[in-house]
């Protein structure tokens, strides 16, 4: 099918100001990604992207942290918990901590569908400082770093800056989606397409970037992210405390 509609609400100079990339969608399956294998009735009607604004923290939140509920990355801290629901507050917080502390720094857009929130995207600007330990805690982040224990959380926080190792070795400007995050009842139906296709790599293209690099720790997005135009970097395995976790590197020109 063709690709979903987007509107715009900002046009060039007006609008979105510098944008300043872990992203979870389940639109890749059986190697093809969501947009070569929907029907029209499932795929999302057509989607304004809007930039971020407070009055969309809770449903961007709650759509970042549900979203990525099972991403190998979170995971992996997991066995630092006695029982899973330890974890879970962990892990709320932490996600609610990590997406203040992100927007803190890079830009953020919504995609909306009537007056529901579908995806939401961070991006990272060339000239934009990156996020830091103190970024966190001025966040909210102290309550997620005293469960997991200060140790732990500095070997956490190492192991996420290795994520993006690879792109950042990159000379010249470039462009990073730090974060791509789809409505767990959403994902399937195009979405996280879209909001490459229709938003990013015009956004991109009209600040006159000539490249986009992602990350990602989980194995059925990277057909997803070949797919939307996207070649594969690196593969590596990165370690937390003896545990290993997967991470794929991945660039764009345009």
């Amino acid at each position: 099918m063709g690709l979903v509609k987007a509107n715009f609400p900002w046009t060039k100079g007006e609008g979105a100001t510098n944008p300043r990339s872990a992203e979870i969608n389940n639109e890749e399956r059986n190697g093809k990604t969501a947009m070569e294998d929907i029907s029209k009735d499932d795929a999302i009607d057509s989607l304004e992207y809007r930039e971020y604004d407070p009055s969309y923290e809770k449903e961007a939140i709650d759509i970042f942290t549900k979203a990525f509920e099972s991403y190998p990355l979170f995971e992996i801290v997991r066995d630092d918990f006695k029982t899973r629901e330890r974890y879970l507050r962990f892990y709320r917080g932490f996600m609610k901590a990590l997406f203040k502390a992100t927007i803190r720094k890079n830009a953020c857009f919504l995609g909306v569908s009537g007056d529901r929130v579908i995806d939401l995207l961070i991006v990272e600007a060339p000239t934009d400082r990156p996020v830091g330990f103190m970024d966190y805690v001025l966040s909210g982040g102290i309550i997620p770093i005293v469960r997991l224990g200060l140790i732990n959380a500095l070997r956490y926080l190492s192991l996420s800056e290795e994520t993006e190792k690879v792109v950042k070795a990159i000379e010249g400007p470039r462009w990073h989606l730090y974060l791509l995050a789809v409505d767990p009842s959403c994902q399937g139906k195009g979405a996280g397409s879209d909001a490459i296709r229709n938003f990013l790599l015009p956004f991109v293209r009209e600040r006159k970037g000539k490249l986009i690099t992602v990350t990602t720790n989980a194995k059925r997005n990277c057909g997803f992210y070949a797919g939307n135009g996207f070649s594969l970097l690196k593969e590596e395995t990165l370690l937390y405390k003896g545990k290993s976790v997967t991470n794929w590197s991945f660039r764009m020109d345009l």
